[in-house]
């Protein structure tokens, strides 16, 4: 009598949890891009080809390395415009960076000592 005799492997291939389990990792690959925006095309590929071990294997890794997501450029920090008597008039603190008025000789911001040409 043979090992495995042909019963075993009857109920083995129709046995209804080995049936659920094969069917889910047949659509693994679907099923790990379900929130992608290419899930169509992954689910195509998967039904159409996955019986193929490659292509199997190709859904999958598409699956897994989405297409990357173009990213909102930073916000560019807003410069208020000064009008141009205005900007005549007014310096920056060499130790702060804060805007002083013209003919002071200390920061109102950080009290350092303003060098004598901004006066």
């Amino acid at each position: 009598m043979p090992i495995f005799s042909l019963r075993f492997f009857s109920l083995f291939h129709f046995h209804p949890i080995f049936l659920l389990v094969s069917l889910f990792l047949y659509f693994l690959p679907a099923y790990l891009a379900r929130n992608q925006p290419n899930f169509t095309g992954i689910l195509l590929l998967n039904l159409l080809a996955g019986w193929t071990f490659i292509g199997w294997i190709v859904a999958l890794v598409w699956a897994l390395f989405p297409e990357p997501r173009p990213q909102a450029a930073p916000a560019q920090p807003a410069t208020t415009a000064l009008p141009q008597a205005a900007a005549e008039a007014v310096f920056f603190c060499n130790t702060c960076g804060k805007p002083c008025a013209a003919g002071a000789r200390f920061c109102s911001s950080c009290g350092a000592t303003l060098p004598a040409m901004n006066r």
